[in-house]
């Protein structure tokens, strides 16, 4: 894993979802002076931060502190690619056989 960057990556999720401090602070329980600090690049000490932000970007803690992990596509990008086109081949069977009236 690389160097912390916890602030660039704080700071384009905060851009990409429109989001004010004040707004995320609120919805994330995480303080608002905390999320200054780590937009200032001083990191953070507490786990339960970084997990709540990271849950309500919907990325990964991994991605939030080192900006390594692949953020999840989101639904628009999945259902406007042709992700499975061609990949599978779908058909439904009956796994257990109708019984018959007369073995009831």
């Amino acid at each position: 894993m690389g160097n912390l960057k916890l602030d660039v990556v704080l700071k384009q999720l905060i851009a990409e979802k429109g989001v004010t401090l004040r707004s995320l602070s609120k919805q994330t329980k995480v303080p608002q002076s905390s999320l200054s600090s780590f937009l200032a690049g001083a990191g953070t000490s507490k786990p339960e931060h970084v997990r709540s932000l990271a849950k309500f970007f919907n990325v990964s803690m991994e991605y939030l502190l080192f900006g390594e992990d692949e953020k999840p596509p989101s639904l628009e990008e999945v259902l406007t690619e042709d992700v499975f086109s061609g990949w599978l081949k779908v058909e439904i069977k009956r796994a257990i056989p109708n019984k018959r009236k007369s073995e009831r």
